[in-house]
C-alpha cells in the first residue's frame, strides 16, 4: 500500500496544500517551523485517529477556521481508494471512504503508516501516557476494528468520571445503582482494550528484540504490561479472567473512587514496563540504548504490519530521525527499512539523510510545499 495523492485543507499551518506521491522515497526539506512535520503528522492521523503531539483535535486545525480536513489517495494492489477525514473544534469528526460518508473508525481499515520521530525517546523515559499510545497505536494499526472499541471506552469513561463527581458531591446519599450500570459496559471494553494491549505487545517483542540487536548489539529487551489495581495470574491472561480481575478491582477501590470522583482503575492508567538486560529502561538506558529501543519499536510494528494487514507494507515515515542519530545507526536502520515500498522524510538539512535514499524532494516553507 502507498499514498498517492494527499490534500490538506486548514490543516495546522497548511491553508491549501496538494502532494503528489510516488513509490519510493519522498524526501519533504525545510529549516524548522515550516510544517514538514504536519504532513506527516496527517498521514499518521488517517492510520491511528490520534497526533504524535497533541491530544484533542484544537491544535490541528488553522488558526480561525471552524474545521481542518485531510484527503488522501491510497494504492491498494491495483485498487485505487479515497479517503477523508474533517477534523472540527466543535462537535463531532466526520470521515468519507470512496466518496461515500463513513464511521470516523472506519478510516484506518484502509491506511497503514508507521511515523518515526524524536518524540519517540518519551516512549522510553517518559510518563506511562506515551506507552499506552504507542501500544494503542499498535493495537489500531494492526486490529483496525478496535478503533471503534477505544471511542466507545472514551465516551464510557467520560460518563463515569462525570457520575462518580456527581456522587462525591452527593456526599454517599445518591443511589449507587447508576454507576453498575456504566461499571459493566466500562469492564467489557476495559478488557478489550487491556488483552488486546498484552496480546499485541507479546506479539512484536521478539522482533523488538531482534532490531534492537541489530542497532545495539548485546543485551536482550523484554516488556511487561503493568495493569494499575490488580495484579496479573499469568503472562497471557484470558480476555474473561482480566474482565473478572477488573470487576474486582472496581469493587475493592469503589471508596476511594467515591472519595476521589475519578476512575482510578482500568485501561487508562495502565503501564508498559520495558527493560534492557533486566533493568527498566526508563532510568538505566544510555542515550543511545534510548534510542535504540525506540526505533527497534517503531520497526517492529512495521514489521508486524508488514505480515499482519493485507495491504501489506505500511507507509514508513521518518521525522528528522537521521539527525538524531550516529553514523552506525543511520545504515543499520537504512538497512532495515529501504525496501519498504514507500518512504517518506523531513529533514531540516537535507545532507543528513543517506545517500541510499534517493527519489522524490519537496521544499517545505511556511506551509508551502513547492517540488524539485
Amino acid at each position: 500500500m502507498w499514498i498517492s495523492e494527499l490534500t490538506l485543507t486548514r490543516w495546522r499551518n497548511h491553508e491549501q496544500t496538494q502532494v503528489s506521491f510516488q513509490p519510493g522515497v519522498t524526501l519533504f526539506v525545510g529549516p524548522n517551523g515550516q510544517g514538514k512535520t504536519n504532513l506527516l503528522e496527517a498521514m499518521r492521523y488517517l492510520a491511528t485517529l490520534g497526533s504524535h503531539r497533541v491530544t484533542g483535535s484544537a491544535a490541528l486545525i488553522g488558526d480561525n477556521h471552524p474545521a481542518a480536513t485531510i484527503f488522501a489517495t491510497l494504492r491498494h494492489e491495483a485498487r485505487d481508494v479515497s479517503v477523508g477525514l474533517t477534523v472540527k473544534r466543535q462537535g463531532s469528526s466526520e470521515a468519507t471512504v470512496s466518496g461515500n460518508k463513513a464511521k470516523v473508525s472506519e478510516v484506518p481499515r484502509w491506511v497503514s503508516a508507521v511515523l518515526f520521530a524524536p518524540e519517540d525517546v518519551s516512549i522510553i523515559r517518559g510518563e506511562p501516557g506515551f506507552r499506552r499510545a504507542f501500544v494503542d497505536e499498535l493495537v489500531i494499526s494492526t486490529s483496525p476494528s478496535m478503533a471503534a472499541v477505544y471511542q466507545d471506552f472514551e465516551r464510557v469513561l467520560k460518563q463515569r468520571n462525570s457520575l462518580l463527581k456527581s456522587l462525591r458531591s452527593s456526599g454517599g446519599r445518591a443511589d449507587l445503582s447508576t454507576l453498575e450500570v456504566w461499571n459493566s459496559n466500562f469492564v467489557a471494553l476495559a478488557a478489550d482494550i487491556a488483552q488486546a494491549r498484552m496480546s499485541h505487545l507479546s506479539s512484536i517483542m521478539p522482533m523488538v528484540n531482534d532490531n534492537y540487536g541489530h542497532l545495539a548489539g548485546g543485551h536482550s529487551v523484554s516488556a511487561s504490561y503493568l495493569p494499575r489495581g490488580y495484579a496479573l495470574g499469568e503472562a497471557s491472561p484470558s480476555r474473561a479472567d482480566i474482565a473478572l480481575l477488573i470487576d474486582e478491582a472496581l469493587v475493592q477501590h469503589r471508596s476511594e473512587e467515591l472519595d476521589r470522583g475519578l476512575s482510578l482503575i482500568g485501561p487508562q492508567r495502565d503501564d508498559v514496563e520495558l527493560l534492557i538486560a533486566g533493568k527498566p529502561a526508563r532510568s538505566h538506558a544510555s542515550q543511545g540504548e534510548t534510542w535504540s529501543l525506540a526505533l527497534a519499536l517503531r520497526l517492529a510494528t512495521a514489521a508486524w504490519l508488514r505480515q499482519e494487514r493485507p495491504s501489506g507494507d505500511p507507509i514508513i515515515m521518518l521525522d528528522d530521525v537521521f539527525a538524531e542519530l550516529d553514523a552506525q545507526r543511520r545504515a543499520r536502520l537504512v538497512e532495515i527499512i529501504r525496501d519498504y515500498q514507500q518512504i517518506v522524510i523531513t529533514s531540516a538539512v537535507e545532507e543528513d539523510v543517506p545517500s541510499e535514499l534517493t527519489g522524490q524532494i519537496f521544499d517545505v516553507s511556511q506551509g508551502v510545499v513547492s517540488p524539485r
